[in-house]
């Protein structure tokens, strides 16, 4: 990939390296549209599914700004604070913002407000089952290594991990992880529904995250769940790196 170094490391996957967060995101945008060209080349539409976060938010407006037909694509969330989209914590109110210059994209967001996420698992799972398997998904990863909304010590972690569920998201508690607070409610996909995804795609910043990305690898799943999506997708997950 142009602009990219294989970063050398005890990693087990690719992990691309990028002078800066701005070209690592612009990459990542590439990526992604290439992904969208394939299912439009093949006759379909475009599936991708998106984390939230800060980081990846200019990433996500220089994919939106690419010329592409938004008509024929699918933007769905990998999980998302159980609020309401005017509440700052809300993804998918950041993912709207971001792909506002992506005029005729659908947004399939994960929040019902007048549900618990519990409750409104039959409805998602439902929507869900129609866009399986996705094109891409991005990830992020928190500083105790969580992705999607796998916290380690969370008393649904097994449920999201388990490799035989039927289900494409559940409801979570998130309470006993502090990095999570105060957003204790959330809406994620499991396991099997990020990684039977065409590319699995991680965007990463900072020394400090490098670092935990590479003890993640051997550490316990339940204490680094980002490690369940590395073995699960193999050599489909690829991480874009920038310092």
């Amino acid at each position: 990939m142009a602009g990219s170094d294989m970063m050398e490391s005890t990693l087990a996957f690719p992990l691309l390296s990028f002078p800066s967060r701005p070209a690592a995101g612009e990459a990542l945008a590439s990526a992604l549209a290439s992904r969208v060209a394939e299912a439009h080349k093949a006759g379909r539409r475009a599936r991708i599914a998106l984390s939230g976060g800060s980081s990846p938010e200019p990433a996500y407006r220089a994919f939106a700004a690419l010329d592409l037909n938004w008509s024929q694509i699918d933007i769905a969330l990998v999980d998302d604070r159980w609020v309401s989209t005017d509440n700052p914590g809300s993804n998918q109110a950041m993912i709207e913002r971001a792909f506002g210059a992506a005029t005729g994209v659908t947004i399939h967001g994960l929040v019902r407000p007048t549900l618990s996420a519990r409750q409104a698992e039959a409805d998602i799972n439902a929507i869900m089952a129609e866009l399986r398997p996705f094109d891409a998904i991005v990830l992020g990863m928190g500083p105790d290594a969580h992705t999607a909304s796998w916290f380690p010590g969370s008393p649904d972690l097994a449920a999201c991990l388990n490799p035989d569920t039927r289900a494409s998201v559940i409801g979570v508690d998130a309470g006993q992880a502090p990095v999570a607070l105060p957003y204790r409610e959330r809406m994620t996909m499991t396991l099997p529904c990020v990684c039977e995804a065409g590319h699995v795609l991680l965007l990463l910043f900072g020394d400090d995250k490098k670092a935990i990305l590479e003890s993640a690898v051997t550490a316990p799943i339940t204490q680094a769940p980002i490690r369940a999506a590395i073995e699960a997708a193999g050599p489909r997950f690829v991480t874009f790196w920038a310092s």
